[in-house]
């Protein structure tokens, strides 16, 4: 747990899953720079807050009345922590707490302020305006945070030149914050955008997935390796992303009833994604979980397939490979397999020794590296 101040308020806050606050704050300055200077309104809309500094902050206000804070975000494991954190700030209060919604983001009528922390992808943060704009009208006002090195100029200058009243505040503490009016004439997005698979076939996600819009080459390495297995039975597909692994099963099946598929992401939009493009391609028995790794996962696998992302945020992290790893190792039958895509230079090697007797290279090549895991410890 770790004590946030800011604007005269004292906040207990943790991230989830929990970590030392030694390695991760549950807040960065980017969210720090939105408390002090923004002006919340009265019906205040929150995106992409990642462990809740900034819903908790508007929940405890006490300078104006907040009767419906509106809270969205993509990642299970940020809803639970600002699940986890409002919880322990309304135990001894009598406030509303804030709605959290889960599918895209659907803004309440009221809204008259909208506070953003920049994501990754800058066709997201386009397609959280272009929704606001069609939802809300032009002329609320926003503001967007984040870390000034993570915010090419370039984006700057579109939310310049699309918007009004537009405001760049001075870097503080290595964050940038920008305020504007809602523009009423925002480019059009594509929100779908698709790539040709290895079998000619088209995969799509909407923004935010990882690698929307073409096939990144360490699942292009790995599908080379899946056709030369049989997989049959019980398949998790952890971190499906846009399900592009689990379309490469089900194209070596030609009885998609040899096959039960379980997509778990902590994105419900790679999620939504996923589900899309297996039922275009008439696969309707699919389990989608939205969930941290295989957590509330009850059915046991024959095969594990993983492709972990190592990257929280902005930050290279491999703590998300290794939670897969072992909840992964519980939830294999005893002749199951986990199969691991990964980059050289990621050392998952010792961390997979640690949950599993057997570890065998598949495939490799300078890049990538192929792990096939049995025996759980």
């Amino acid at each position: 747990m770790a004590l946030l101040t800011a604007s005269n308020v004292s906040l207990e806050l943790d991230c989830y899953p929990k970590v030392s606050s030694n390695i991760q704050q549950p807040w960065d300055a980017a969210d720090l720079y939105l408390l002090e200077s923004a002006d919340f309104g009265q019906y205040p809309a929150i995106i992409n807050d990642q462990w809740g500094a900034l819903s908790c902050y508007l929940q405890q206000q006490d300078k104006q009345p907040i009767n419906a804070l509106y809270c969205w975000s993509d990642s299970f494991c940020s809803q639970q922590a600002i699940k986890n954190n409002l919880n322990k700030l309304l135990s001894n209060s009598a406030q509303t707490p804030a709605l959290l919604d889960q599918e895209s983001p659907t803004f309440p009528k009221d809204t008259d302020s909208i506070w953003i922390q920049c994501p990754k992808s800058f066709d997201q943060l386009h397609w959280w305006l272009q929704l606001a704009q069609q939802q809300l009208g032009s002329g609320v006002r926003v503001y967007i945070a984040g870390m000034a090195k993570h915010i090419p100029v370039k984006w700057l200058k579109w939310l310049e030149n699309h918007n009004s009243e537009y405001q760049q505040l001075p870097i503080k503490k290595k964050a940038r914050l920008m305020t504007f009016k809602l523009g009423d004439n925002l480019p059009a997005l594509n929100v779908l955008k698709s790539y040709t698979d290895l079998y000619e076939k088209e995969v799509s996600a909407l923004p935010g997935v990882f690698s929307r819009d073409h096939m990144d080459i360490g699942s292009r390495f790995f599908i080379h390796q899946l056709s030369q297995l049989e997989l049959k039975g019980t398949v998790i597909d952890l971190g499906c992303g846009n399900g592009l692994l689990s379309l490469a099963c089900l194209q070596q099946q030609k009885q998609h009833s040899d096959l039960q598929l379980i997509l778990c992401d902590d994105s419900s939009l790679a999620l939504s994604s996923a589900k899309q493009n297996l039922i275009a391609r008439n696969y309707h028995d699919g389990q989608y979980l939205h969930t941290d790794a295989l957590l509330n996962v009850t059915e046991l696998a024959d095969t594990i397939l993983c492709n972990p992302p190592f990257h929280s945020g902005n930050r290279i992290s491999t703590a998300a490979a290794e939670r897969m790893f072992r909840q992964a190792r519980k939830q294999l039958k005893k002749e199951g397999q986990l199969l691991v895509i990964a980059n050289r230079h990621l050392p998952y090697a010792p961390i997979l020794k640690k949950n599993f007797n057997k570890i065998k290279t598949l495939a490799s090549d300078s890049k990538f590296v192929v792990y096939q895991c049995r025996e759980a410890k």
